[in-house]
């Protein structure tokens, strides 16, 4: 459904790399294991401040134009087997888009200086896997629509923010000993009911 919703915002080429990214079902990012000291600082250059959506997106736009793919993968802590496998399912992914569901083109935003229209399409196409920053504890997370509560991963690019992002999208809800939200990105809240306002219409930001 992102895909479809993304050719609203001129975003395709980018959800098609984000999807495939998701759909690779192997971690991208490394660093976050043993030799996580060291590949940090090498990792952070490729990480997206606005989260791990957009993390996935940086780091296969910048994987994919690279002249030695192995050598960046390695260089920045990422796993190149899960990108090249991302990759195959972009390219396939993409001739779904060109040949069965009749996309004329794969519209762009243009370079990481317009991926907030991403981050309004991944809203628009994960408005159930939206959650809100609790007013109270400021540390946990509440989803919009079924009342669930939960932390933000402690592998997100967003952990460490410091105020949270008032509200994010999700990828998926875990549950271990706690409920933790993985793969996630900021998102303005009034966001919600502009785009999804058969949803959201009555949910305004609480003064």
């Amino acid at each position: 459904y992102c895909l479809l919703v993304s050719s609203e915002f001129e975003c395709t080429a980018e959800m098609l790399s984000i999807v495939a990214m998701l759909s690779a079902e192997t971690p991208v990012f490394v660093a976050a294991n043993r030799r996580q000291k060291e590949l940090a600082p090498k990792t952070k250059p490729v990480l997206h401040d606005d989260g791990d959506h957009l993390s996935l997106l940086s780091a296969y736009s910048q994987w994919k134009k690279s002249s030695n793919k192995q050598a960046f993968a390695r260089q920045h802590g990422l796993n190149h087997t899960a990108l090249e496998r991302a990759n195959t399912i972009r390219g396939q992914l993409k001739d779904l888009l060109l040949q069965a569901w009749q996309f004329k083109q794969i519209p762009s935003c243009g370079g990481p200086k317009n991926w907030h229209v991403v981050r309004r399409a991944l809203l628009k196409g994960c408005f159930m896997q939206t959650a809100r920053r609790d007013e109270v504890n400021q540390n946990a997370y509440q989803t919009t629509l079924t009342r669930q509560v939960a932390k933000l991963h402690p592998q997100s690019a967003l952990f460490q923010r410091k105020p949270p992002p008032a509200c994010v999208v999700y990828a998926e809800l875990i549950t271990t000993t706690k409920n933790y939200l993985r793969t996630v990105t900021e998102v303005d809240p009034a966001w919600l009911a502009e785009l999804c306002p058969q949803y959201f219409a009555t949910s305004a930001p609480q003064s």
